[in-house]
């Protein structure tokens, strides 16, 4: 491809989109206002993750119909539809988004689910505008842009509409294997420039016992924590035998950004911790409630014994503020991926039994084996068993490869910004993938509201992002 024919190309799709620009705009309108959000499961009725989100499947065919695409339904898990090169060809090249999203929840200035355009802000409110569904037309009008302008491609690309990215990603796997997935893959469901280090990430949920039969100045119960992937920001603690001005006094000792309330009840004293939430692959963003109940306990004079030596133990492999898994012999990191992280985010103590959970983003230089390894070695001495919900290794495309060159440089040119790799310690759409990643449609420094009030995508982010995808499905799909 020459220099002439790329700016030729982009110039052409430049016209096509601002000539369109309505169109598109009508189109995610069609999207936004379906409320596809995970609903009762129908498989009789071909709706697995319930009435909305077969619905945005539904209208998506609908959509492709209508610009002349053959798709295919697969049971309503995800709508697919291919471009360019031989019918027999293997696609070289796979891109994926998703049209169900989370819940409206509170707080909007707009409606939720109906598309308003603000040309004044310069920006498209609604749910799914900028996750996934703003994204997810971009990319279909990068395609159709091609098609309608008569432009070919030697190679296939294959465009895929999820339908349960929020809620498990169940639609990935069903197609994976069902069909299958092409080799190099990119996903509007990320950031800019190209997030293609993922970490590993492991759920840990322990149980053990302690003796319950301990009197005096005891622990009756501790609980915290609502979601085991997220530092947790209120916990609990019901307590007796001690005065509550000896409580007092030690909370007003902790050398925490956390704030303690003790309240008499019945006799005894409940403990409320009160913490800051923040996502479990970023937990410098939070003040852990419940590390820092533990801490509070263990220096409080309880007799020894029961749940108090059970605080006491987890107190020494989980201390308040610490996020890198020391006390764990978890600490690792590396260039690529950066440091190991640990949130202990779940915990329920109470007549005999507990129950804890911990959320651990790795690094590449390591693996679940490993992992494992230590907390054989610290857990045990708990006496506690654990199982791990939801495990999976990191995931690295190397930035060197053609593939990923290809995309920053598009990326460099049509924004004129920086082109790096980036490394999330989330897991998106491809983290099992071979050679996927993410690509957009976060721009650096937006802030989109993304699964908040107001979600919004910016209409020159909305515009410019349609341009960058029809530049990489064009220059891979091309050669």
């Amino acid at each position: 491809m020459t220099n002439k024919e790329l700016k030729t190309f982009r110039d052409s799709v430049s016209e096509y989109f601002e000539e369109n620009k309505q169109e598109m705009f009508k189109t995610l309108a069609r999207l936004v206002e379906i409320e596809s959000v995970f609903g009762k499961k129908d498989l009789k009725s071909n709706k697995p993750f319930g009435e909305g989100p077969a619905k945005a499947l539904d209208t998506a065919g609908d959509i492709l119909h209508e610009f002349g695409f053959i798709y295919q339904n697969h049971e309503n898990y995800m709508v697919t539809f291919d471009f360019g090169g031989e019918q027999s060809d293997k696609p070289a090249l796979g891109i994926i988004a998703h049209l169900d999203v989370v819940p409206a929840g509170s707080g909007w200035t707009y409606e939720p689910f109906k598309l308003t355009v603000n040309e004044d802000e310069g920006k498209l409110y609604g749910r799914g505008t900028i996750d996934d569904k703003g994204p997810a037309v971009a990319v279909l009008y990068a395609v159709k842009a091609m098609k309608d302008l008569g432009i070919k491609l030697n190679k296939k690309v294959r465009v895929m509409l999820g339908s349960s990215e929020e809620t498990g990603m169940e639609d990935l796997k069903y197609y994976s294997n069902k069909v299958g997935l092409p080799d190099k893959m990119l996903t509007p469901d990320s950031a800019f420039p190209v997030v293609n280090v993922e970490k590993g990430v492991s759920h840990i949920i322990m149980v053990g016992s302690y003796n319950n039969k301990i009197d005096g100045a005891v622990i009756e119960s501790v609980t915290g924590g609502t979601v085991i992937n997220a530092v947790p920001d209120r916990a609990y603690a019901i307590v007796k035998g001690v005065e509550k001005s000896v409580v007092d006094k030690k909370i007003s000792e902790m050398p925490m950004n956390v704030r303690f309330v003790a309240e008499e009840i019945d006799g005894k004293i409940r403990i409320t911790s009160i913490g800051k939430s923040a996502h479990g692959s970023l937990p410098e963003l939070g003040e852990n409630a419940i590390t820092a109940l533990l801490r509070l306990l263990a220096e409080l004079p309880f007799d020894k014994g029961g749940a108090y030596d059970l605080v006491c133990e987890l107190n020494k492999i989980f201390p308040y503020g610490e996020y890198h898994g020391e006390a764990l012999g978890l600490f690792c990191e590396d260039d690529v991926s950066g440091k190991i992280t640990e949130v202990y985010s779940l915990i329920d103590i109470e007549g005999g039994k507990y129950k804890g959970g911990m959320d651990i983003r790795f690094p590449v230089c390591t693996s679940l084996k490993e992992i494992y390894a230590k907390l054989d070695e610290h857990l045990g001495k708990l006496g506690q068993t654990y199982v791990d919900d939801d495990a999976m290794e990191p995931h690295y495309v190397d930035e060197k490869s053609d593939f990923i060159q290809t995309l920053l440089k598009s990326y460099k040119e049509l924004t004129g910004l920086k082109g790096e790799c980036l490394a999330e310690g989330g897991a998106t759409y491809l983290h099992n993938s071979k050679m996927g990643v993410g690509f957009g449609a976060e721009f650096p420094g937006e802030n989109n509201n993304m699964h908040g009030a107001d979600e919004h995508i910016k209409i020159s982010t909305f515009m410019k992002i349609a341009k960058i995808y029809a530049d990489v499905i064009f220059k891979l799909c091309s050669e």
